[in-house]
């Protein structure tokens, strides 16, 4: 008998730049009874991104971060392969 050895190593991305994104990489989830390719993008907190503490600039960047999102998973799926949804974890 054999067993498919499912690996839940994270596929970092490299070459996405952006001042709120600390990293980016492509991870499996096996929840809910299926496994789903899951593209997480982690944010520096605004004092790490230059912004201060400051709520407004969180809005700013955040909204730009969002804007050009489509153009970073565009390019996230040039890199990894196609994934069914993007999780973004603020710090």
């Amino acid at each position: 008998m054999t067993y498919a050895i499912q690996s839940n190593v994270p596929q970092y991305i490299t070459g996405v730049t952006h001042p709120l994104i600390s990293e980016i990489y492509m991870k499996k989830d096996y929840a809910h009874d299926h496994q789903e390719n899951v593209l997480v993008i982690k944010t520096h907190s605004l004092e790490t991104a230059g912004h201060g503490a400051d709520s407004e600039a969180f809005s700013d960047i955040l909204i730009d971060l969002l804007s050009d999102l489509e153009d970073i998973k565009t390019y996230a799926e040039e890199r990894v392969g196609s994934f069914d949804r993007v999780d973004i974890r603020a710090h």
